[in-house]
């Protein structure tokens, strides 16, 4: 008998939650165990501020080729959280993020004029490449399930580990607590949209190809970040 779509989506999350690419990275254990240098840190937030700001594009991506009303207003909404951060009450999350690398010591142009390493140059190519060049539902599959997928369980921690390790505020970390709660609620959005739509054995295929895709790109993304740390303490 043929896989439901609820029962394919499940089983990417299962997928996703075994990756877990965010927090079973050797770097985000090193950072949730505090021991990341103050100038690893300053790295790594450089770095995911990067892709952090090129992360909307994508969802306006996904927007733009939804065809169903329902579901492009719940990826509007998504966009419009990312951009302005007025349906949480908080920031839009670029900024958000910029708090954080400013209680690590970097100024604002250091972030914001960052050069990018090829592993976070790479992930951000496939924020649009898997959008734009790949098929709606592989869009979908690669950045609502395999990227904000990998965020509900693993933000939190990382929040309370920053304040704890680092000696940042709760407003400083604010950015990890916030996507904690929307991206569950976005990731779900990729949920309803896969669940309900008539997929062919080809369509899955593509889908699942560009999930494990992602997940490689997140974790070569912590590669290098991880890299460019221990380069600098050596």
């Amino acid at each position: 008998m043929a896989q439901s779509g609820k029962g394919f989506v499940s089983e990417i999350f299962e997928k996703v939650k075994a990756r877990r690419s965010f927090g079973r990275h050797p770097f985000w254990l090193a950072i949730t165990d505090g021991k990341v240098s103050q100038q690893g840190m300053c790295i790594f937030a450089t770095q995911f501020f990067l892709q952090v700001r090129e992360f909307p594009r994508a969802v306006s991506a996904l927007h733009s080729r939804c065809y169903d009303a329902g579901e492009r207003v719940k990826l509007a909404e998504s966009l419009y959280e990312e951009e302005t951060g007025k349906i949480s009450g908080s920031a839009p999350h670029p900024e958000l993020f910029i708090r954080l690398g400013l209680g690590l010591g970097l100024d604002r142009e250091d972030m914001v004029h960052g050069k990018p390493l090829p592993s976070t140059a790479a992930l951000t190519d496939w924020f649009e490449l898997s959008t734009k060049d790949r098929s709606f539902a592989e869009g979908v599959g690669a950045i609502n399930l395999a990227a904000e997928g990998q965020v509900p369980g693993n933000f939190g921690p990382l929040a309370r580990a920053l304040e704890r390790n680092y000696g940042l505020s709760r407003e400083q970390v604010a950015f990890f607590d916030v996507h904690e709660i929307a991206d569950r609620d976005h990731s779900n959005v990729g949920d309803h949209i896969l669940s309900h739509m008539e997929l062919s054995d080809a369509d899955r295929a593509g889908i699942w190809s560009a999930v494990e895709r992602s997940l490689d790109l997140w974790w070569q993304f912590f590669d290098g970040i991880e890299r460019a740390a221990t380069a600098h303490q050596g």
